[in-house]
């Protein structure tokens, strides 16, 4: 688990025994614990605001208060804080109820073991939280300094989308025009103030700009309402996709030019920075959903160039291929977001290669002292490490719990079956005795049939035994490509010779650490499963490969898990019909099979185990009525010691 070993946490409980019980969990997760003790709601007050607290853990019946007290009273003074309640006696609806209070989850006394999940859950998300504020008030406050700048150098600017033409003013571009903040901007008013000649000079650059990307500079006057004003007017064009475009300009109040031109600059540079270093993935949005704006961290994590995606709308374009759910939560934070309110939402996204990604997504908007919104902010931030690692772990649980009560229920029912295989032996032994007795040698096949079934059961038995003890294994350092020459030299014999088998092992030793007992069961296994894939097919293949690949080039850079820098990738491929889709997240999970009463269910689920505790992987990659491939990813060591 992946945890801030560091925690502050109140712990709000009357029962000293059940106060002792989380701290010990905790610790024995590994947090190093700083907690206090309340029990009377005088003693809650008082610690609250004593210390700064990471979270706060409440029972709910407490001697003159309750939770539903606990979760206001922290909202009231610190909103963000997580609140866990921790009871055993709370209805269900209620439950629910506190949940939307405020309270960040509610657990059972008898669930506690689940507490250090929740609370690095909660601790997570504050911690971002608090880290997202910082990052976005240093954001505003470069926008402010980008503001004042433009003040007090007096420079406005504005912006025109096309074919729309809206139109973007400056908070400095309505003083220098003598206009008043509710003015609604339109490039026609600022014409209006130029004299005759210059006006329709200005009416023959603008429809040039309109045919052309472009810029072009030049001094007029103005005349305002406060007299006549000197100022330098630049303009450029840019166009987009969809002959959609538009014109940037800056209107710079030279009468009474100073030296504060450096400063501007500045701060532009300064505004800009905080942007594109931002840790989170930020794209501007006019208010029909048009990209604007993209930071560095934007491009990198959703893989497109700003270039691409600038002036075309956010979801259809960015988000065109996630999923139905995805795309209805998005455009509902846009509706909100243009209603002022702020939305966080966990979306899916999948990039072109076909990787599927995942983001926490927070939409608010930026309005201007007036409060009219000015553009839709959506900041990102990349979680698909964290979501592999959670979906990792919970199948490594899933997989050692179930081995654990697979393993107890073999071992008994192997003792069970001891005694019938020794009865089963002496009738054996005893009829063979009475060759001539009709009724004895009538039911000797029944007797046949018995003992079948029961070296069936007794091999089944043997796989769950082995399922379950993946962990009791005697690694050493070996030879991988010699091990599989071994296993491919003994399976063909007992194979179908109508296979064709292509082997790609190149000629360097491929050393590995691991049971050789365990390498065996992986290779010979995944043999057996193609060369079953491939009974109906005709002019069956099957294709094996080994090459050394390195993590940071290779498809393992999305997997999120894995440490080491060297890897030997083993590839078993099959021109069969291919896994369904249905069908494919389910192939690890023990006891799950396609081969019906021929299998056991159990095959992949140990070659998973074995390869997760090895540190290494097994990716699949299927397409019906053309194939499977399965890849294993061996940690690689250089020499054999």
């Amino acid at each position: 688990m992946d945890i801030q070993k560091k925690l502050n946490v109140l712990i709000v409980e009357d029962s000293l025994a059940s106060y002792k019980a989380i701290v010990s969990v905790l610790q024995n997760f590994g947090f190093s614990i700083f907690a206090e003790r309340a029990e009377w709601k005088s003693e809650f007050e008082q610690r609250i605001k004593d210390e700064t607290w990471d979270i706060v853990i409440s029972d709910f019946y407490l001697p003159d208060f309750d939770g539903r007290y606990v979760i206001s009273r922290v909202k009231e003074i610190y909103p963000d804080l997580p609140v866990i309640l921790i009871t055993e006696f709370l209805p269900e609806d209620s439950a629910s109820e506190f949940l939307k209070l405020g309270a960040a989850e509610f657990l059972p006394k008898s669930s506690i073991i689940k507490l250090p999940f929740v609370v690095n859950r909660e601790l997570e998300a504050y911690r971002l939280k608090v880290s997202q504020k910082k990052a976005w008030d240093m954001l505003v406050h470069g926008e402010e300094l980008l503001t004042r700048s433009q003040k007090i150098s007096h420079l406005g600017h504005f912006e025109v989308i096309f074919p729309e033409k809206n139109t973007l003013w400056s908070l400095e571009l309505y003083r220098i025009l003598g206009f008043d903040f509710g003015e609604i901007p339109l490039m026609e008013k600022v014409w209006s103030l130029l004299d005759e000649p210059e006006h329709d000079h200005i009416k023959v650059v603008w429809e040039d700009l309109l045919k052309d990307n472009h810029s072009k500079e030049m001094i007029v006057t103005l005349n305002t309402k406060v007299g006549r004003k000197k100022v330098n007017l630049w303009l450029e064009a840019e166009k987009f996709e969809d002959s959609r475009f538009r014109i940037f300009g800056t209107i710079h109040d030279i009468s009474d030019l100073s030296e504060l031109e450096h400063s501007i600059q500045l701060n532009e540079q300064l505004f800009k920075g905080i942007f594109n270093n931002s840790s989170q993935a930020i794209f501007l949005l006019d208010l029909q959903g048009h990209v604007i704006r993209m930071n560095r961290n934007a491009v990198l994590s959703f893989e497109r160039e700003e270039a691409d995606v600038q002036g075309l709308e956010l979801i259809r374009s960015i988000f065109s291929n996630s999923d139905q759910e995805s795309i209805k939560k998005l455009t509902y934070g846009m509706k909100l977001a243009l209603k002022n309110q702020s939305f966080e939402v966990f979306v899916s996204y999948s990039l072109s290669d076909g990787r599927e990604k995942y983001f926490d997504c927070d939409f608010y908007s930026l309005t201007d002292p007036s409060g009219k919104i000015l553009y839709i902010v959506l900041e990102a931030k990349d979680i698909t490490e964290k979501i592999i690692l959670e979906r990792a772990y919970a199948q490594s649980q899933k997989l050692e719990a179930l081995g654990t009560f697979a393993g107890g229920i073999a071992h008994d029912f192997n003792n069970l079956l001891t005694p019938m295989l020794a009865y089963v032996s002496y009738l054996n032994a005893e009829w063979s005795k009475n060759e001539t007795n009709e009724a004895i040698q009538k039911s000797l096949p029944a007797i046949e049939g018995i003992s079948k079934s029961l070296d069936r059961a007794k091999n089944l038995i043997q796989q769950i035994l082995t399922y379950s003890k993946i962990d009791n294994s005697i690694a050493k350092q070996l030879d991988l490509r010699e091990q599989l020459l071994q296993v491919l030299k003994e399976v063909r014999v007992v194979s179908s010779n109508q296979i064709v088998l292509f082997t790609d092992l190149g000629n360097e030793p491929a050393y590995v650490n691991a049971d050789p007992i365990q390498i065996f069961q992986i290779l010979s296994n995944l043999y057996e499963n193609a060369v079953f894939a491939l009974q109906d097919t005709p002019n069956p293949k099957i294709t094996i490969s080994l090459s050394r690949i390195l993590y940071e080039k290779s498809e393992l850079l999305h997997v999120g898990f894995m440490k080491n820098t060297e890897y030997w990738k083993l590839s078993f491929s099959d021109n069969g019909s291919g896994i369904s889709p249905e069908i494919i997240e389910k192939i690890f999970d023990p006891f799950f099979t396609t081969k019906g009463g021929k299998g056991t269910g159990l095959g992949l689920p140990i070659i998973y185990g074995i390869m997760v505790k090895m540190g290494g992987t097994i990716l699949v990659n299927s397409s019906i009525e053309k194939g499977t491939e399965f890849d294993l990813y061996f940690p690689a060591w250089r020499t054999m010691l």
